[in-house]
Parts: structure tokens; sequence; C-alpha cells
């Protein structure tokens, strides 16, 4: 599974997604902004392969915060979860279940800095789809700083 990094990157949970890093620019070519708020841009990639371990998923959304990667979410049909959570198990290592009833994991490379990564696979109870969440834990902080908010809160 080539999540992070290029063809031989090693096992576990990497710095960014595919072959883009937290904190690279928007590509100058073939991106769809979806949204754009004060900070925010949030996009899709034109000609994005839609699969993630070898699975179809709906849609992969890319946030720029001040110009700069900084999260990835990706929609995941019902069909395709079960395969999903079984590769990012293999790949990144037994995620963090806080609740046992809840489907809801947490991943993170454990990382200071720019290459600190977190990582959120959460089921949805009724439709059973799933939403992956892969963000910069440093770009996160940078966030709350310009908010006003302690780092590390939410």
């Amino acid at each position: 599974m080539r999540l992070f990094g290029g063809k031989d990157a090693e096992r576990g949970l990497r710095p960014g997604f595919r072959e883009m890093k937290w904190g690279d620019p928007a590509p100058k070519t073939g991106v769809v902004v979806l949204d754009e708020q004060v900070d925010d841009k949030f996009c899709t990639l034109e000609k994005e392969d839609l699969t993630l371990a070898g699975q179809r998923v709906e849609r992969i959304v890319y946030k720029f915060f001040q110009g700069r990667l900084s999260e990835v979410v990706v929609e995941i049909p019902v069909e395709s979860v079960d395969a999903v959570l079984k590769e990012l198990n293999a790949g990144w290592g037994r995620p963090r279940r806080p609740n046992a009833f809840i489907e809801d994991y947490f991943w993170h490379n454990g990382s200071h800095g720019v290459d600190s990564t977190s990582a959120s696979f959460s089921r949805n109870p009724n439709t059973k789809a799933a939403i992956l969440t892969i963000q910069s834990n440093y770009i996160r902080a940078k966030r709350n700083i310009a908010e006003g908010k302690e780092p590390g809160k939410l």
C-alpha cells in the first residue's frame, strides 16, 4: 500500500498523502476547488486515483491551510470499508480504539515537528460507509495558535 511517500516508502503512518507532503502547495494544474474560506481551501484532483488499498473510494478531498497541504479526507463506500481498514491496520499498526462499541480508530506516527501525523477512521453506524482523515499535527497546532487557542487543544 502506497499511501505515503514514494514506491519504496517504509511501512507506517507517513507525513503526507501519496506523493504530497504536509506543507506542500496545491498542484499548479488539475485542481478542482470545492470550497474556499478565509485560510482554508478544499480541493479534489481531476485525475485522482480513486482507490485506496486496491479498493474504490468515493472521493479524496485535500485541505490546504494558508495555501499548504494540511489534511486529507477520504470518503470510503460500504463495500470497501472492511478491506481498507484491514490494510490500514497492516500498514500502520494496531490503532487506538477508545470505545469498543463505536467504530472509531486512531493512529499517530509518534514523530515531532513537521512530520507529526495523525489519522482517524470512522465508520458511520447508519450507512456503514467510512471517513478516513489524515492530518498534519504541526499545521493543526499552527492553526490553533493563529486562532488564539492553546497548542494541543482542538
